[in-house]
């Protein structure tokens, strides 16, 4: 049995790479070698780990050896079943959370503060998705309720699962434990995107991980932990999903070339966390409080206390500066700190996110009160945005509305026509529509708005045009 002080799959990678071998297979750098000098010189030694399914280097579909004995570390830090390394991001474990337990025609519960990626698991699997409306302040959304699960449930008596998003892109987490319970009693999966959630674990300040009460959650260690782009896992808890359609469900949706560096990092990062995760996340936490001291001096903050009044718990590294509040435009409030060489993770007119890792350095604090001390006035708000618009009527499924034919049309007379692609402001990446619902009036007026105030709309071209559901 192997001890979480050793990182099985990272240690063969870091002695292979010292060693001269002839390479007569794919990558075909030969380990940098071939690389443009240039890239060369940035990441060959990056190249010696991009290796393929060679002897000893066991291969992620069908784990025998070191990738194995990683994932099991990794299951038994977080306390799952069984954890599986994802090459393709959350959004690969998204997808295939959904094609593990669901079947074309099943319904499934979802949250409407969803990242854009559920509405690709919905066509590819063909599920009906019944959404639940998520609680908004100030244009966020937060989360969803345990009421809103419970009546979700009362009118789709059949769902066969439920999917939330917890936390949501700005750290605010559902009532978890609530929800389970509402979940087990209706006999429905239930499917958690923890991809902002792999350090709760580690802090009890934090909110309570979803593996406790999830039958699978992704999480993404690239966005909490410090792994490389795109590395993120898809932990299963419960033996009630079926593990061989899970494991077919994972290869459907990933490249067959995992890249080894990404997955070599994603060991080596459960190793620091089992090792002094608690340290990490405690350290991330003392960062983050000060950073927030420093920008409640200037701004409104998305506050513990507030979420909880709402039956939701905060993540406080994720830090959402409140410009709606403040009446000043949040836009020009990141282009201001961009200028100083400060980069958040999100800016809209109405909000400002900035998030604190592992990798955060303590003078950057003194760098962003530095740039905000010395920061000419933000610009009020011109154009407030309108809000957010409530939940469009479905005409048809996301898989149905993938294979109709489409049209593009102008956005401001798209009222009443039904979306064939998602209509999504990114960030966050929550489709405002998904494909297959109509398009109010109100989704028009918010996109023209988010539009002109400088918002990037996926799903939306340099003409202000989108693609609908074309006449037959």
């Amino acid at each position: 049995m192997m001890k979480q002080s050793q990182a099985p799959l990272w240690e063969y990678l870091d002695r292979r790479r010292q060693e001269e071998h002839v390479w007569l297979h794919v990558p075909a750098h030969g380990g940098g070698t071939g690389l443009p000098p240039e890239v060369r010189e940035a990441f060959g030694s990056y190249a010696r780990f991009d290796l393929t399914e060679l002897p000893g280097c066991d291969d992620l579909f069908h784990p025998t050896g070191i990738i194995a004995a990683a994932q099991q570390l990794a299951a038994e830090l977080w306390q799952a079943e069984a954890t599986y390394f994802l090459a393709g991001g959350a959004s690969a474990g998204v997808r295939a959370m959904l094609a593990a337990v669901c079947n074309p025609g099943d319904d499934v519960l979802v949250g409407r503060n969803a990242h854009k990626s559920l509405a690709d698991a919905l066509v590819f699997t063909g599920a009906v998705p019944r959404y639940l409306a998520a609680e908004s302040r100030d244009g966020l959304l937060l989360n969803v309720t345990p009421q809103a699960v419970r009546e979700g449930l009362r009118r789709h008596p059949r769902a066969k699962a439920l999917f939330l998003t917890s936390p949501s892109y700005n750290g605010v987490a559902a009532d978890l434990a609530a929800i389970a319970e509402i979940a087990r009693e209706a006999g429905v999966f239930l499917l958690v995107d923890e991809a902002h959630g792999a350090h709760f674990k580690f802090a009890s300040e934090l909110p309570q991980p979803a593996g406790l009460f999830c039958d699978m959650c992704v999480q993404s260690w690239h966005k909490t932990l410090g792994a490389l782009t795109p590395g993120a896992v898809l932990h299963c808890h419960s033996s009630r999903v079926d593990r061989r359609r899970l494991q077919d469900a994972l290869q459907a949706v990933q490249t067959t070339s995992p890249p080894y560096p990404l997955l070599a990092s994603l060991d080596a990062v459960r190793r620091r966390m089992a090792l002094q995760g608690e340290k990490v996340v405690r350290e991330m936490l003392a960062q983050a409080r000060k950073l927030r001291r420093v920008l409640a001096a200037h701004f409104p903050l998305l506050a513990a206390e507030d979420m909880a009044r709402l039956g939701f718990s905060l993540d406080e590294t994720r830090i959402t500066i409140m410009t709606a509040r403040a009446g000043v435009d949040g836009l020009e409030l990141g282009s201001l700190l961009a200028a100083c060489k400060i980069e958040v993770e999100f800016m809209q007119p109405h909000a400002v996110l900035a998030i604190v890792g592992p990798g955060y350095k303590p003078d950057w604090t003194e760098r962003v009160a530095a740039c905000l001390q010395d920061m000419p006035p933000v610009r009020e708000k011109n154009m407030r945005l309108p809000p957010l618009p409530a939940l469009p009527p479905a005409r048809y499924t996301p898989r149905e509305a993938w294979f109709l034919p489409s049209a593009l049309a102008a956005l401001p007379d798209a009222a009443g026509l039904v979306a064939a692609a998602p209509l999504v402001c990114y960030p966050p990446g929550i489709p405002l529509v998904f494909p297959g619902e109509e398009i109010t009036s109100a989704v028009v007026e918010y996109l023209l708005a988010a539009r002109k105030a400088g918002v990037a709309v996926h799903g939306m071209d340099e003409q202000e045009q989108v693609r609908v559901i074309a006449e037959v």
